[in-house]
Formats: C-alpha cells, structure tokens, sequence
C-alpha cells in the first residue's frame, strides 16, 4: 500500500505485529471438499504445509482447504493481503469463515504499523441507520429505488400458473380508459391529454380512478413537450410556470425531451432495442395496436411516492415498471391487479423535484431507466413468446439489471457532461465503507439498498474497464442470456479465456494492490475505456472523493475476532501487513468449514515510506 493510503479495520483490531506476503494463482486451484466441512478443533487441525515463492509475475494465490501453513519466500519486501470470497448463494456465517492464526517470519523486518481503528464502523452504526451518517454519499442525494417496479414479475397470460396472480398486494383488477392517438400538441386538445396510473394516493384530490388499495390512481397529465422519440408527460398538479419546488415548466419538459433524443440513438447501439411489441391474453402484439402513443417512449413526471419537502436529499429519481408493456385487453381479462395498471405503452416515471433541483442526476436518471426497458425487451418479452410457466421467462436479476443500468450512466458520463456527484461513481463512497454488507447477487430492502447499488455499480465499472469496455458491454446486453450466464457468454464472445467466476476471483485484486507489479497484469478500476460518444473514465478506488475525505475499501484484521458474514458472491478484505526486506513468511490458518469459501493471499511489492 502507499504511505498515503490510511489504514481502517472495522472490527476486532487487534494490534498484532505481523510482515507478510500473497501471491495470485502462484499454485493452481487444488483441494476443496465438496459439501460441509465438519468443524474441527484448531488443536486437532492437521492440514498440510505449502510452499511458494513469489516472484512478482502472479499475485494471487488459493489457499486450499486442505493447506494448514503458507510458506513464502520472497526476494522483496511486500505487502501481503488476505482476501475471503463466498462462491455461493448462502450467506456463510462469520464463525465459519477462516482466519489467519498466527504469523510470522524467519528473517528480520519491521513490524506492521499501527492499525486505527474505523470509527464509523465501531460506533455501532446499523446499516439502516445509514442514511444519517455523514461522509457516505458524494453529493449527499441517497437515491432510493422504486419496490413495486423492482420487483415486479411478468406475468404468462393464457398459460397455466400464469393469470390471477397480483405483485401489488390487495389490489384488484382493473380496467384501463379507451385509446386514443395522441398526435402533436397543437394539433388537439384531447389528444395532448392523458389520465395515468400513478402512485399517488387516492386522498389526493383530481382522480378519476383508483385502485381496490387506494395506493394508485388515475390522474390527469398533459403532453408538455414531443421529441423525435419521446411524449414527455407531466401531471397536471404538478406543473408550474416559472418552475418551483416539486412542479416543473414547460422549459424544463422540453430540456428533458431533446436530453433523451440525443440519448435514445447511442444508447441502442450498445445496449439494444426497446421491443415494439406488447403482452396481450394470448402472445405479442405490434404496440401500434396495443397503445396509443406508438413507438414513441413516454416520460412521466411527477412527484413519485408524493414525498416532496423542502430541502428533500433522498427519494425515488425514475423507475421503469413493465406493467404498462401489457394491454387493455390483457389488463381486463388477465384478473391481474398489478397490469391492471397498465398505461399501455413504453413509459417510465421521473421526479418533478429531482428535475428541479438536480437536473444533470436527472439526465442520467434517463439512460439509466431507457436500460431497464430495453433489457426487458431484450431478454424478457423474447422469451415469453412460447412461455407456458413464469419460471421459463427469462427475467435478469436485480443486481445485473442495476448493474447494467449504472454502468449504461458511466458510458455516458462524459457525453452528457455530468459530474461525479451526480453520476454512479457518487455510489462508491457506499461500497469503500459498507462493502462486506451485500454481496454481488444479494439486493437488500430499506437504507440497505445503497449498499447493493454501490457493489453492483463497482463490479459493472471493474468489468467494463478490464474485460473489453463497450464490446463486452453491448454482449452482456444482447445476448439471450442472464446474470453469471450472461456475463461467462459475453466474456467467451469477446474472445476472453475468463468466466464470472474467474473474473469474481480477480476482483480482488483491482480492490487491494494499489501497486501491482506489470508483469502480474493485475486488473484495475484506475483504466479508461471507450463509453457512448466519449470515454469511461479512469477510477482510483484508493482515492474515493466523499465530501471532505478520501476513502478506499475497508482492509479488516486477520484474527477470530475480525470475521464478517460472507453475503452470497460477497468478500471480505484483510490487510496482513508488510515486510522491509526479502525473507521467509510463514501463515498458519485456522480448519476450513465451508467449501464456497475461498480464502486468497495477495501480493505486492511493498510502497510504504518508513
């Protein structure tokens, strides 16, 4: 590590005295026991001892289940890392994970700085009290996602299993308004008019209808501007002139609409198309039949979850929700509540104040949701054609669709001219504090979500810039593949000898060695790659900006006391310590309990100013 880079164990800090070393892939992948380990007393523990020397062409080594002692040689003072990775879908709980027992070293070095100890982790913080800590986020905006929408599952009409069931809990089914077409603002009245199902309660005054929960209702908008590609709506209680609070103007409509044209052609090319098609009883239709606004992508603004206040610093900025994908018919014959709030058409929602307020977040909110429909369209509505059961729809996870979203508003970035505080990268301050609380594949509830967003955006950014950038992107996008699988065909695409697998192993890498020797070709955030009409930026993960700080991802001890939970496909990152001069290491692990657990050494040559 550099002498800059501050150290933080959030943990267990036990002030041991310790030089170390690690190495990547120094041995092949050997041992492992298929199942559950037994636990064993570390007195009866008699695995066997390894060898390796380092030799600053590899830095990652597995330590095999079966290997008690690490013995390292090296002919350079290095920094060692211990890094704890779950394979696995399970949680697995922190007293079955391993841990270092002792250290030590034949020749004579110095001994480990003095370790401080993390006062936002040691201070009791819960991650759901997250929201009120300082330092966290970038720009201090926490961007909140929409549930409903998120999870959302589509529904197979006409097939066995695959009507009558509700994703919006006491809701009934209900009938959607007759088309009409709508056609330019001054060429009619009625047809610039709409009356749209939103989440606005039913206390409000000016619906016309409501759901059986009184959680949505049908309320009056006006088509506030029209672009090449896109119906801009705004709901009538919330449109002003000049713009104010939670209202917006016909300026800040028209903005939104020549944003997103200028978006809608360069974000096809690498990520696909929308489908023009949609769900009716008995298959697809062409959306010209099935909705009265075309092909053209309907934009939403309103204050979404009525959650406008001054000053307000957290709240929902977009969400697409592919319930509107489906008919009228569909809406009234399925007896599904959740469709049977369709708006029927390409739609997605924004936030009236966050337009306002933080117009640049906005723009990118626009990439980020346009993604979300054409992953729908691309992988989902496919699939549903001769679908008999919802469990042969082909639907991504919410970790890869956010991930690809975040990543689709990274390639971007530079093209709109955003700012990092208004961008994914403002995610990271999250995962360089909060890392270890989500794995990749988990997608937590509440304040917790900050942290799934921010390791999904992080292992989308460290994909992008290692494995390909854009053409790797754009495969992962298109393929008729989901999550792991979609990521292992791309990668296999793109002409890379990788799978998710692999590259999950070497994410270890690109998030400890900050001084990687060049003939280990260790992966890195700190790369730029070509985006969408402009480049991806290159990231110091070492050097995340958070306000008036700058934070890196969290190093914990190595002893009993500083285990975390390893959350499905989550890690956990230990410093070791360092070593000024060449010599013998020796490691000495506690038994193995769990097989998905995947124990590394890392290793670097050292950087430190002593």
């Amino acid at each position: 590590m550099s002498g800059n880079r501050k150290r933080l164990f959030v943990v267990g800090v036990s002030l041991v005295l310790l030089c170390l070393v690690s190495a990547c892939g120094l041995l092949s992948d050997s041992g492992g026991f298929g199942g559950l380990f037994a636990p064993q007393s570390e007195a009866n523990w008699n695995g066997r001892t390894e060898s390796l020397e380092y030799n600053g062409s590899q830095v990652q080594y597995e330590v095999p289940h079966d290997v008690c002692t690490l013995s390292i040689t090296t002919n350079e003072a290095v920094d060692v890392f211990m890094v704890k990775m779950n394979t696995g879908s399970a949680v697995i709980p922190k007293v079955s994970t391993r841990y270092l027992v002792s250290a030590s070293r034949a020749a004579e070095g110095r001994s480990a700085e003095s370790l401080e100890l993390n006062d936002f982790a040691s201070s009791g913080v819960t991650i759901d009290g997250l929201e009120n800590v300082s330092g966290i986020s970038a720009d201090g905006i926490i961007r909140k996602d929409y549930v409903p929408a998120r999870d959302f599952v589509p529904p197979v009409l006409g097939a066995a299993g695959g009507a009558g069931r509700s994703a919006v809990e006491g809701l009934s089914a209900v009938v959607a308004e007759p088309m009409r077409t709508v056609k330019a603002i001054a060429a009619s009245v009625d047809s610039s008019k709409k009356s749209l199902w939103v989440d606005i309660p039913a206390t409000k005054t000016g619906f016309s209808e409501k759901s059986s929960d009184g959680k949505y209702t049908k309320r009056p908008a006006t088509l506030q501007a029209e672009g090449n590609y896109c119906y801009i709506w705004v709901l009538d209680s919330y449109f002003a002139s000049p713009a104010s609070g939670s209202k917006i103007s016909s300026e800040k409509a028209k903005a939104l609409a020549e944003k997103f044209d200028a978006l809608y052609p360069l974000v096809r090319k690498v990520f696909g198309t929308e489908s023009d098609d949609m769900i009716n009883t008995d298959g697809l239709v062409s959306i010209s039949s099935g909705s009265d606004t075309g092909t053209k992508v309907n934009i939403v603004v309103y204050d979404i979850e009525g959650d406008y206040r001054d000053g307000q610093q957290s709240g929902t900025l977009g969400y697409f929700w592919a319930k509107d994908y489906y008919t009228a018919a569909a809406a009234k014959e399925s007896g599904d509540a959740t469709i049977g709030l369709t708006n029927c058409g390409k739609y997605f929602y924004v936030d009236s104040y966050f337009l306002n307020e933080a117009p640049e977040m906005l723009y990118s909110t626009l990439a980020h949701e346009f993604q979300h429909m054409i992953n729908f369209g691309q992988k989902t509505m496919p699939s549903m054609e001769n679908a008999q059961t919802e469990a042969q729809v082909l639907v991504s996870q919410t970790w890869s669709n956010e991930m690809m979203s975040m990543v689709c508003e990274d390639m971007v970035q530079e093209y709109l001219g955003v700012q990092d505080k208004d961008s994914p990268i403002a995610r990271l301050p999250w995962f360089c504090q909060n890392y270890y609380l989500s794995g990749l594949t988990d997608w937590l509830g509440g304040n917790s979500v900050q942290v799934s967003y921010a390791g999904a955006y992080a292992f989308g950014a460290y994909l992008a810039r290692n494995y390909g950038g854009k053409e790797l992107i754009k495969e992962i996008a298109t393929n008729k593949y989901v999550d792991q699988q979609a990521i292992t065909q791309a990668l296999k695409s793109t002409g890379k000898n990788e799978t998710f697998d692999s590259v999950f192993k070497k994410y270890a890498q690109a998030l400890v060695l900050d001084n990687a020797p060049p003939a280990a070709n260790a992966p890195s955030f700190n790369r730029s790659v070509e985006g969408i009409n402009g480049n991806m930026k290159a990231i110091d993960i070492f050097k995340v900006q958070s306000q008036d700080e700058e934070l890196y991802p969290i190093l914990f001890d190595t002893n009993a006391n500083s285990r975390v939970d390893l959350r499905p496909y989550g890690f956990a990152l230990h410093s070791i310590g360092y070593t000024d001069s060449e010599g013998e290491i020796q490691l000495t692990f506690s038994s193995p309990v769990e097989d998905k657990e995947k124990v590394y050494i890392l290793v670097q040559p050292c950087n430190h100013n002593h």
